[in-house]
């Protein structure tokens, strides 16, 4: 059992978690760590290495069986110690979040003397209810207390965990942006040498050989550094996007006829254009996680890029191509994009309503800034039960026919 606040300062604990994920950001891999959306990468960090706000379960709390035992008080009138039987038991209530953070000392903590009700007992919280003899007077009075010091220390640990957050965020960004300068820099340096690398005994896993139109995916390579796994890399994931909304922008200067495909219709028209890109890398309908896919760039059995189109036919359209979407992915899978079409008389407000709902999808988890609502917005969105966070575009297109005036 541990009392509250009894262990180190707490600003030292949370210190030492900080470096924890400074210690991951310094060992990930080079070619990974370019490849990573920094929003992404930092909130996963967060995440996994920092402790999480701390409350109690006061709904579900239980008690000890009561039992006798033996009090030392003062007599009343000689003052001397004497010994009086008494009635006891134990109420626990169950502590929800990070323990850790009531057994360090918050910098807030009261050292007036007040002593504190009750012990931290592995995830809960236990308050002795003992007197000669127990009424529901002293037993009410007592719970009541301890419940009132309760909430007063978890919020001293929890508004330094806040100020701590906001410290964690800011440094972490600075360390990624650092090492993340300091690679290229060098690689930007010793490019210039015109000194062959010596090669290792085992070969480097390949990068995607898919050749963009413009600028291939091998010379992205060669620009960036052999990459580590063949996942697409973000700069080649930004020329598939932009290549999709160059594909829009075609289509939306021709409502009449692209208004009469459907998804399968418009699919194979978006799939013909990535071709053109990919030379022949872009599949439809093709198997992966928990179904088929509209749109599947993949190499040697790895996906590059997944896409999902949809026509808007109601918020519930955007909520479930979402939640398709993501079943789709793998656990290797970290980008992705959903393409969708508006035939409405609305657009503006259709649009308005596709954000909305991907914001209030159970797996949402943030909205990247810097995004065109009307063309395209980054989102990050977990992928699985475990949490695994991913980008996901959307990627509104429409079709409607402008109106004419009279």
């Amino acid at each position: 059992m541990s009392p509250f606040g009894g262990g180190s300062e707490l600003g030292n604990h949370l210190h030492s978690h900080l470096n924890t994920a400074i210690t991951e950001v310094d060992r990930m891999d080079p070619d990974a760590l370019l490849a990573e959306d920094a929003d992404v990468l930092v909130s996963r960090l967060l995440d996994e290495h920092m402790p999480v706000e701390v409350s109690f379960d006061w709904g579900n709390a239980t008690r000890s069986p009561t039992k006798e035992t033996t009090l030392h008080l003062p007599d009343r009138h000689t003052r001397e110690m004497r010994q009086v039987r008494a009635s006891q038991f134990v109420v626990s209530y169950p502590i929800l979040g990070t323990v850790s953070l009531l057994t360090h000392r918050a910098r807030t903590i009261d050292f007036s003397g007040e002593p504190q009700i009750g012990t931290v007992n592995g995830r809960e919280f236990d308050v002795r209810v003992v007197a000669p003899i127990l009424t529901s007077e002293i037993i009410t009075d007592r719970l009541k207390d301890a419940r009132a010091d309760m909430i007063r220390r978890a919020e001293w640990a929890n508004s330094e965990l806040r100020d701590f957050l906001r410290l964690a965020d800011t440094r972490l960004r600075e360390v990624v942006a650092a090492r993340r300068s300091r690679i290229e820099n060098d690689r930007a340096v010793v490019a210039d040498l015109n000194i062959p690398v010596r090669k290792l005994d085992a070969p480097r896993p390949p990068s995607v050989p898919a050749k963009r139109k413009h600028v291939s995916l091998k010379e992205r390579s060669e620009q960036a550094g052999v990459v580590a796994e063949p996942v697409l890399e973000e700069a080649v994931y930004r020329d598939t996007l932009d290549a999709v909304r160059s594909w829009a922008n075609t289509i939306e200067r021709s409502p009449a006829t692209t208004r009469k495909l459907d998804e399968e219709g418009l699919r194979d028209l978006l799939l013909g254009t990535l071709n053109s890109y990919w030379q022949g890398a872009a599949g439809g309908e093709l198997f992966n996680g928990e179904g088929k896919t509209d749109i599947l760039i993949r190499h040697e059995d790895r996906n590059a890029f997944i896409a999902e189109l949809k026509i808007w036919r109601g918020q519930k359209t955007a909520t479930d191509a979402l939640t398709q979407l993501l079943g789709y992915l793998v656990w290797r899978d970290s980008k992705a994009a959903l393409v969708m079409f508006i035939g409405a008389a609305d657009p503006v407000a259709i649009i308005d309503k596709l954000h909305s709902a991907a914001e209030a999808h159970p797996k949402y988890v943030e909205t990247v800034e810097g995004g065109d609502p009307a063309r395209l917005v980054d989102y990050v969105f977990t992928a699985d039960a475990e949490g695994r966070r991913v980008s996901l575009a959307i990627l509104p297109v429409v079709i409607t026919k402008p109106s004419t005036s009279a």
